[in-house]
Parts: structure tokens; sequence; C-alpha cells
């Protein structure tokens, strides 16, 4: 019936014939699909356009032919596509800039097609259901302007029963104006569009979702809504007929509630007689289903309540799905904390701003799918999607595998220059519509469990907002919804000045009430890596404190502790299985392909180029190392709020955010690192093994806490096993303890505190472990790893050395670690085998003094250069004098910079071929820098990858010189060689590595 291969679909079986008016029921039919047809229309004026926001009457709205005229547009489109499909993902750096957004292909597109419907139709009401588009769509149905819509990326309607023919072909086009938006997370922006501003937007533009075309009978069913209840097997369905005629249609509505995998399972079902007046009728009817098994995450228990309107000659079917569950906030013992199903539940979740591969902006069946299985892969149960609505896919998945899902509406926060909400009567009443579409989308799903309006915001809500607000409760009661999720950066927090901040009001389930304490939202950004103050003791560690001023005071249970936001230090995303996926096709000009493939080559020449092939195969082995660090790091941060038993959430910032930036897995759903270590820490069950230092010289005891997670229930008396195994392999420590486990909902509690073990004493990594024992053997275990740095052995220094460091620092640690202190660098005609540059003045220093040094690198020596460097790196490209390297600058990347080491002899006793994690955690406390130097020449000792660029820098370096040879490092050492911070012997340890090689001479 439909040509090019459309799908029909028969929700209502009619008995069809080619001389009679079409049966009773709903006919449905797909437009989506790989028969579309596409044209740029870069001549179209679309700036100055006027703006119609719903609900628009056609006849203002005037038509916009497109410039090539309707008889040529077929010839005009020259490309065959599908839909969903966006211009960005067929045209991106079209005009031969593909880097960063220049290559975005903004303003008209035309989206062709044909289809058929049969003269059997005629008579019923033909509309066209759009999931999503994005920016303007303008429908138009045999060249007749039959449908407008300017509302971005919501579902909409248009009736275009009197443009569509039957019997014959009918025509498609649809006018896409693309005209703004953005790539990355901003959310909190207006676009100009001529006079208008527009709420946040993506700058992607196409049609974003599918289409369906639908016959429907005079009296159609509108919406099902499956309103859940506290009595979790009880709901109320509530169905919107809508009846286009004059006159009352009286007849039967009939709702059966099958099982969603298995249709021939009927729960439950019930009619009665439905009179519907001319206009839009909502019915409601209350279900109770005792035997209804109940959605829960990982236990996704899903049904259709398939609905039915019955009256004379007109019939009209839907379905929607749902899941019989209840989220809310509750109480104990003056906590306040989360409970699904009456069940206590922490949540642990990725932030993901749905971006997808190639198109942007929609997910397809396969990535959404994907994406929610790796939350699950992680040991997760929550996504958190922000800056943009959810596709319908994406959705679709967490109902269908079991993962909760959080709903913010797209570019509601529009603030101005100042951080005020602008006022402006567009932009408020175009986002209005937009959270309106959004929820009555979403509001049946299981897995959504709450909404919020914006977030980072410390503006209070004004009178749109409480209208909007008490809207959304009208639409939804049965869930919990927040104002405003996190904070705004720029101003201190309104909770601790005021914790009953307008700002921070929240509606409960079933709740009128706008409650202004009780939800405790907090974001936090910046961390580069796991650092051992990120746990002190158990009273004292990251995220159970807030740092307010000079003090630092816990969180308060009498809130739901939300996490919202945590890391945003991002990672390289996997560039060799991104290139695999692109190379599929045979153009990459999808959005940012180009210049991911680029991307990948500078990683490819580098691994030959700096000699790292023997440390890193592939790209992604080092990608994926890079990656172990920021899965760490979450992973023990997670590991501390879940032992606090008063923290409710965790999630974690980033993934998928941008084509090039990321945190746990980038927009082809590729995790950045092995999720076994995610994983691990996400056990329902296991004991949480908290070293205070992770990081030790040998010679010092190190002190443990033992905790259990456990959400299992476990409770009794057990027996809890310790033992501390050397790096030999021998065990020299073990301990017996019996403890008695609460279970019940306390889901972390302290089993030891401040065990106290052995001297650490040989160079290596130790390992404490824990066991619970039960009658049966083993019930639950865990463990921590600490890093012991034995730098003061090694024999006395070779050679002839001189040292230039206004700080002392260096001849401090020399001192202590090998009996010696070396004499200033003297300009005289003496002979040094090695020369350390420590703290100094570079501009002070001279020409002359410069010169003297390195005529002794020149004729042997070794030059050690741990401050300033980036003055001298621009003296070694002086082609006049001492040109040793292609310096091309440098670049300070601080949380952003992700180091990595490969395999040299200035690494002995460290770790090697990987990134630097915890065991290198002094290093990425201060500021991360590298050079951004030529390989040819010298050697990478440590590399510096950028978690948002193709390029790698050089934070160590070893570059031969003449007879001699200079070691240069960006890293932040110097301020750690007289430190008492156990984690310093890292720092201590690489610097003497850098010195002993140095007084050889040639430093190897």
């Amino acid at each position: 019936m439909i040509r090019q291969k459309s799908v029909i679909v028969i929700i209502i079986i009619m008995i069809l014939s080619k001389t009679a008016s079409a049966a009773p029921g709903r006919f449905e039919m797909s437009l989506s699909g790989d028969c579309w047809r596409l044209w740029l229309d870069r001549e179209a004026e679309y700036w100055d356009d006027e703006l119609f926001l719903p609900p628009v009457d056609l006849a203002n709205i005037p038509s916009n032919p497109p410039t090539c005229g309707w008889d040529r547009l077929d010839n005009a489109a020259a490309k065959t596509v599908s839909v969903p499909g966006t211009v960005e993902e067929h045209y991106w750096g079209a005009n031969g800039n593909p880097v960063g957004i220049a290559g975005d292909p903004r303003g008209v597109s035309w989206w062709s097609r044909t289809f058929t419907l049969e003269s059997e139709f005629e008579g019923k009401r033909i509309v066209l259901a759009f999931d999503c588009v994005n920016l303007r769509a303008e429908v138009y149905v045999n060249r007749k302007l039959a449908g407008y819509d300017v509302v971005a990326n919501t579902p909409f309607e248009c009736d275009i029963t009197d443009a569509v023919l039957f019997g014959t072909e009918n025509r498609l086009d649809i006018r896409i104006t693309d005209p703004v938006g953005n790539f990355s997370w901003p959310a909190h922006v207006t676009f100009p569009w001529g006079n208008y501003n527009i709420p946040a937007v993506r700058g992607f533009g196409g049609i974003t979702g599918d289409i369906t075309l639908r016959a429907l009978d005079n009296v159609s069913v509108a919406d099902i809504y499956v309103e859940n209840s506290p009595k979790i097997t009880e709901a109320a369905i509530h169905v919107a007929l809508v009846n286009m005629t004059e006159a009352i249609i009286s007849g039967e509505l009939s709702v059966v509630i099958r099982d969603y995998r298995d249709s021939d399972v009927v729960l439950w079902e019930k009619t009665l007689k439905a009179d519907v007046p001319a206009g839009e009728k909502t019915f409601t009817v209350e279900v109770k289903a005792p035997k209804a098994k109940v959605w829960d995450i990982l236990k996704p228990n899903l049904y259709s309540a398939e609905v039915t309107f019955h009256a004379a000659n007109i019939s009209d079917s839907m379905s929607r799905r749902f899941g019989f569950r209840w989220f809310d906030i509750g109480e104990k013992d003056g906590d306040k904390r989360l409970y699904l199903n009456g069940r206590r539940v922490f949540i642990r979740g990725c932030k993901n701003r749905t971006f997808w591969p190639s198109n942007g902006i929609y997910a397809s069946p396969e990535m959404a799918k994907k994406d929610v299985q790796l939350v699950i892969d992680m040991g997760y149960n929550a996504i958190k999607v922000t800056n943009a609505i959810a596709p319908p896919n994406h959705v679709r998945f967490c109902d269908e595998l079991g993962v909760l899902y959080t709903g913010r509406s797209s570019g509601y926060r529009i603030n101005g220059p100042g951080g005020a909400p602008i006022q402006d009567e567009f932009a408020r009443a175009s986002r209005r519509e937009n959270l309106r579409r959004f929820i009555m989308r979403d509001r049946s799903s299981p897995a959504l469990f709450f909404w919020s309006l914006k977030g980072e915001d410390g503006n209070a809500p004004d009178e749109d907002d409480y209208a909007n607000m008490a809207m959304l409760r009208e639409l939804d009661k049965t869930r919990i919804f927040v104002y405003n999720g996190g904070r705004d950066r720029t101003k201190k927090e309104p909770w601790i000045n005021d914790p009953d901040s307008p700002a921070k009001s929240f509606y409960k389930p079933l709740d009128d009430t706008i409650h202004t304490h009780g939800w405790w939202d907090m974001h936090h950004w910046g961390h580069a890596g796991y650092r051992d103050i990120y746990y002190r003791n158990p009273k004292n560690f990251l995220r159970l404190n807030i740092v307010d001023g000079d003090s630092t005071r816990h969180v308060l249970p009498d809130e739901v502790l939300y996490y919202g936001e945590e890391g945003s230090f991002g990672n390289m995303v996997q560039l060799d299985r991104i290139r695999q996926e692109i190379v599929k096709r045979d153009e990459p000009n999808g959005w940012r392909e180009r210049e991911l493939l680029d991307w990948y080559g500078n990683y490819e020449r580098f691994l030959d180029e700096a000699d790292f092939r023997s440390a890193f195969p592939t790209v992604d082995h080092l990608t994926q190392a890079l990656g172990e660090n920021l899965f760490y790091f979450h992973a023990r941060v997670l590991e501390n709020c879940r032992v606090s038993n008063i923290i409710d959430a965790y999630i974690i910032n980033g993934a998928a955010s941008a084509a090039t930036h990321t945190d746990m897995f980038d927009i082809y759903r590729n995790p950045v690192s092995d999720t076994s270590i995610l994983r691990y820490y996400s056990q329902p069950l296991y004991i949480a093994v908290k070293l205070r230092d992770k990081v030790m010289p040998a010679g010092t005891a190190p002190v443990a806490d033992i905790f259990i997670v456990n959400e299992e229930n476990l409770k009794s008396r057990q027996t809890l096993c310790l033992d501390f195994i050397s790096p030999s392999g021998e065990t020299v420590f073990s301990e017996r303890h019996k403890v008695s486990i609460f279970g019940g909902e306390e889901y972390g509690q302290l089993l030891l505190e401040g065990v106290r073990l052995p001297v650490v004493t040989e160079h290596g990594y130790y390992t404490l472990k824990a066991c619970i024992e039960g009658k049966g053997g083993p019930i639950c275990s865990g463990y921590d790893d600490l890093f012991s740095v034995d730098y003061r052995s090694g024999g006395p220094l070779s050679g002839r050395g001189a040292v230039i460091d206004d700080s002392g620092k260096i001849n401090a640690l020399l001192s202590e670690a090998r009996g010696v202190t070396l004499p200033d660098f003297v300009e005289d005609r003496s002979r040094y085998d090695y020369i350390l540059v420590g703290e100094h003045d570079f501009e002070k220093m001279g020409r002359a003094r410069y010169r003297a040094i390195m005529e002794q690198v020149y004729n042997g020596a070794a030059l050690v250069v741990i401050d300033n460097v980036e003055a001298w790196a621009e003296q070694w490209d002086d082609v006049y004098w001492y040109q040793a390297i292609q310096y091309r600058g440098s670049r300070r990347l601080n949380n952003r910079g992700r180091l990595f080491v490969g395999k040299s002899p200035l690494l002995d006793g460290l770790p090697n071929a990987e990134a630097m994690g915890w065991e290198y955690q002094i290093f990425y406390g201060g500021q991360v820098r590298g050079l951004d130097i030529g390989r040819l020449g010298n050697e990478t000792v440590v590399g510096l990858a950028a978690e948002h660029r193709g390029e790698i820098l050089t934070s160590v370096t070893r570059i031969p010189f003449g007879n001699g040879v200079i070691i240069a490092s960006t890293l932040d050492m110097l301020r750690h060689l007289d430190s008492d911070e156990p984690q310093s012997a890292a720092a201590k340890k690489l610097f003497l590595n850098f010195v002993e090689k140095a007084s050889t001479g040639r430093a190897y």
C-alpha cells in the first residue's frame, strides 16, 4: 500500500474493499526509512522570518517554496538519505573545515519522499505524527503547507486531511530550518534568531525522530497516561478521547492490560460505557492487579495498557507501555532516604547529554540499547539525561532493561549575561510547550523517577516558574519534581547560607506542598584522578564533608543527599574503535568524523615516533589506559558515598557529553576503560577496605579502616579476617575479629577503625585483604593496595655535580636520601658531570650563564631541569646558539591533562607502560603542563594527552645534546622534594632517578 520499503502497521484488523469506504479502525504506516531525498536550500532566506508558536493557524503562516522551484526539487535533491536523519551526518565540513564547529551547515534543508494511500481511506482523518524535528518544520503535502512547528525535538502532529490525495501518489516535502544551536553542554543560554530568543537547543538540523501517518475515525484515542500508585499493583489509566464531530458519540471503552513481552497473557481488563462530547474528554479507569509483577531495577516487568473505543462505524485503539512501581522519599531516624517499591535504594548513575554518533542528536535502536547496557555493565542503575530531552529509543531501553532515568526539560534555563532570567515571552512560551510535551511523552515510563526544570541556577523561581511547576504537577503528581538540580558555579551555594532557599524548591510524590528543605543536590568538578586526601578517616572523606570558608563540616542527613554531577575531568575518546565504525561507510562526512580520524592519525604517529608501541600496542591500548585513572577515581568516591550510609545518589558527569569530550563512554558508546573497575565498587555486597595512605615511603606504617557495603541485608555476628600481603607475596600481618553486621537499610557500616599495619619495608605493592567468613566459607570480601616507595636506598652518586636551586629543596632531598650536598654551579673552567636546576629566575640568569651551562652539556654533562622548563625550551630552539629541539610552545591542561608513561630507565622502581594513576597522584594535585616539541631526536618519558584534542604533549623528555644529555620535566615536582606528605615519595623517587642517571654523565 505504501511505496519504497515503508512499513504498514494495522492496529485494528480491517476488511478492505476496492469499492467500499474504509472499515472502522485505525490505520498506521511508518514514513521513516531510507527512501528520502535531501537537498540543502542554500539560497533560502530565514533569518528575519516571523515565528509561530502552537497552536498555529496555517492560514496566517506564509508558504516558503524551495528556491529552486517545486518542479526542480527532485533533480536538486541528489542525495538519498534515511529518516531519522540530520544534515550534519551528510554535510559536516562541506565548507572545507571539519574542525570544531566550523563545518556546521546551518540553514534550510528539504526532506522529500512520496507515499500512496488507497481510496478506501477517504473519509478518515489523516494525521502525520512526528517524534521530533530540529528546529523548525514546515510540512508540505502536494505543495500545500499542511503543518508547522518550532518547538524543538518534541512530539507534534499535523492534520493533512485537506492536502492528501487518495488512490494516487502523494508528495511529502518537509522544510527544516536549522538557524542556531550548540554542540556541547551549555543549556542555560538563548540563541538569537532574528527578533526572537530561542531557548538552548542542539545545533543539528533534520528530522530527528520517526514519522507515522495515521488514518483515524471521527473519535480517536489521543493519549494514554498510566498513573502509578503507592499501592504498587494499583494504577489509574487515564484515556483522552478526541471527538471531531459536533455531536456526543456514545460507545464502549475497553482497557486490557497485557504482559508486554507476551501479549497472550492478560493481567486485567475492563469495559465501560463512554459518552464522548465534541472536543476532548479524559476517562479514568482504576486498576487493581494484585498478581502484577513489579517493575524494578534490572527486573523490568512491563505491561501494555491497550485501549479501544467502539461506537457505530467508529473504532480506535492505542496502547501504552508501563510498569507497576513506586518511587518515593522516606525517612528513618531523621535521615531522608530514597525508596523504590518500599525498599531503600542508592542511586548510582551516569549523566548523559545525549549526543550520538555521526548524526549528533538521535539514537538508533542499536546505540540506545548499547548505551543503557553499558550502564548496567558498569554496575550502575540510573541515567541522568540533561541539556536535551532523551530520544524515545533511549527511554524505551531504560524501561526494557530496568535502568532508572531522570529527565530535565530542554533549554528551560534562559538566563541573560548577568545570570538573571530574561523576560522574553517567546522564549518563555517556547520552553513551557517544550516542557508540556516532554512530560506528556514520558510520564507513563516506569524508568523515569524524577523531573527537574533546570540545573546550576541560583535564581529563585519567578511567577512563570511557579506556573510551569503547577502545570507539571497537574500532568504528573506521582514523581519527585525538582525545580533546580545542582548549583550555579558562579555563586555561593544558597543552601549553605540559606538552607531553605527557594532555589531548592521541590515536590514529593502526591504532595502538593512546595518544599524548600529536604532535597540537597550539589555538583562537583575539577578532579584529575584519585588522591589519598579523598579519604582520611571514617569521619573525614570526600563527599561526606562540605568545605565552607576555612571550616569543614559534615553534610546533614535530614535531606536527600543527591550528588547530581560528579567529576568532569574527562578522557580521550576511543579513537581506534571509532575509526573502525567510521570507515565502514564510504564518506566519513558526519559530525566531527574527519576530525576524529585526524586525531587517530596523531596518536598512531605518536606511538611510532615516540617508540611507545612496546608500552601501548594500539591507540586504544593508550586511550583505555588513560581512562583507568578516571574510572578508579569515580569508583573510590562512589565507595565513599556508599560507606557513609547517609548519601543517597552519586551521578558521574559527562558520559557522551560531546563528540570529543567524555567521562565514562564516548558518543559511540565505547567505555573509556575496563568497566570491571566500576563494577567491582558497585557490588551490592563487599568489604570496603580503606587505606588512609595508598602511597607511602618505605619505613612507615599504614593505617586502614574496614567497612561493609551491604545492599543484600546481610546481618548477624560474623568473623572478619584481615591479611596484609607484601610485594614478595609474604603475609606479614593477619588478624581475625568478631563483628556485628546490622543489615536492614544500613547499606554502609564501619566494622573496624584505625587498624595499624606493620611498617612497609619492601619497594612495591602491598595488599590488605579482608573477608567475612561464614560457617560455609567466605561470604564477601574486599581489598585495597598501597605502593611503597623506597627512594632512600641506592649507592652514592658518581661524578661531579652542581646545583642551581634558590629553594634549597634539591640539596635537602640529596642530603636526606644520599647523604650528599652539591655545590652551586659556577661559571669557570671546571668540568661537571651533571647539573641540577631547580627554582631560579631564568631571565636574571643571563645569556653568559646559560651558555656556560650548555657548553658543559655539549662536552658531556647531563642537565636536569625541573623549573622554568618553558623558558629553557624556547632557548633550546634557538637556531643561532644551542638548538636541540623543535619547540612549538607549551600548554597548561591541569585537570584536562592525562599523564602517562612508557618504558624508560628514568622510571626504575616506578610503574611504567601505563597512565599515571594513583601511584603518581602527587603530580596531578597542581599544574599539569606539557611541551609541544617534535618527536625527532628526543625521547618522551612522560606524555600528556588532552581529553578534548588530538595532540600529545611531553611532560618529561630526554634530549641528547652533543656529548651530553638534557632531562627536562614540567611535572609538579620541585615543591614535593622536601615534603612530609607520604605521597611525595613518588616525586622524590622519580627525581632521584633523574639524578642517578645524570650522574653517569650521558644518562644512559
